[in-house]
């Protein structure tokens, strides 16, 4: 009896830990195993053995690769424009004239973030129509233009980034005006002491204890540009824009997946972008020098 009661106690701590990974094993371990299987397949129904064919052909498609440089030229875009603009109003969020509205001005900015992905697609869409968009009609009272800016292959990417910085703007200044409260006070004042000019205490003292929050935005930032999918495919009304200059990683896997009923293809897709994926994200750590930085 006392070996049952004690066999019931050791088993109870794994029972009631049980429903998680049950949950994963069925909703994550599971597709990821499939999908590899899936992956070294051919064949729509009646898959056979392939190999590695799949991934051979994906490092040759150069429909891929010009969604991969989309990605890149979005990232660059996003880390140039949002991110330098969100730690500037961070910075002016936590000077203390401001401090007391800090929360009206985080919901502000915020809010848009939680805006339906769709509902942000179809509105830019109608700003950024060529002839009877807002944007070009606020344009044209200085003398700009009419662009084209969902038909025009040079101005796609431009339109997309205006999107990306109304509505991502918001958390990136959460995200540096949570990693302002843990840099110290008291170092900030001892390098005025010092005589430090303003760009001086941001560049020497500021920005460095502000680098793994950094890290973290910045691969917030290139995840979410290699993984846009919804904004463009409105944007680019279902498709891929002109001259495919709205296709990314994401909406390629969709497209081969669930248009072209390819699945075993797409399956490798998926593989190859996130072992891509991790490598940029291994290269950023290493850039960033976040090892030492902990240390």
């Amino acid at each position: 009896m006392n070996g049952t009661l004690r066999a019931k106690w050791i088993a109870a701590p794994f029972l009631f830990i049980s429903p998680f990974f049950i949950a994963y094993a069925v909703f994550g371990l599971y597709p990821m195993l499939y999908g590899f299987w899936l992956s070294l397949q051919k064949g729509s129904s009646d898959y056979s053995f392939a190999g590695f064919a799949n991934y051979l052909y994906v490092l040759k498609d150069l429909f891929f690769w010009k969604a991969m440089w989309n990605g890149t030229q979005l990232a660059l875009g996003s880390l140039v424009i949002i991110l330098p603009v969100a730690l500037g109003v961070a910075l002016l969020l936590s000077r203390p004239a401001v401090a007391g509205k800090k929360g009206f001005f985080a919901t502000f900015f915020f809010t848009p973030n939680i805006t339906s992905a769709v509902a942000v697609g179809i509105i830019f869409k109608l700003i950024l129509e060529r002839d009877s968009g807002v944007l070009n009609k606020f344009l044209s009272l200085f003398g700009v233009e009419p662009i084209g800016w969902l038909k025009d292959p040079a101005w796609t990417m431009p339109a997309l980034i205006i999107l990306c910085t109304w509505k991502f703007l918001g958390v990136n200044i959460l995200y540096f005006l949570a990693g302002l409260q843990s840099v110290p006070q008291e170092l900030i004042e001892a390098a005025k002491i010092d005589g430090a000019k303003p760009l001086q205490r941001l560049g020497y003292v500021i920005l460095p204890l502000l680098r793994p929050i950094m890290t973290f935005v910045v691969f917030q930032c290139l995840l979410g540009s290699f993984g846009m999918f919804s904004e463009a495919f409105i944007l680019a009304g279902s498709g891929f824009g002109p001259e495919n200059s709205l296709v990314f990683p994401t909406s390629y896997l969709y497209d081969q997946a669930f248009r072209r009923l390819d699945f075993t293809y797409s399956a490798a897709l998926g593989y190859v972008f996130t072992i891509l994926m991790l490598v940029v994200g291994m290269i950023q750590l290493k850039l960033f020098n976040v090892k030492n930085q902990g240390a």
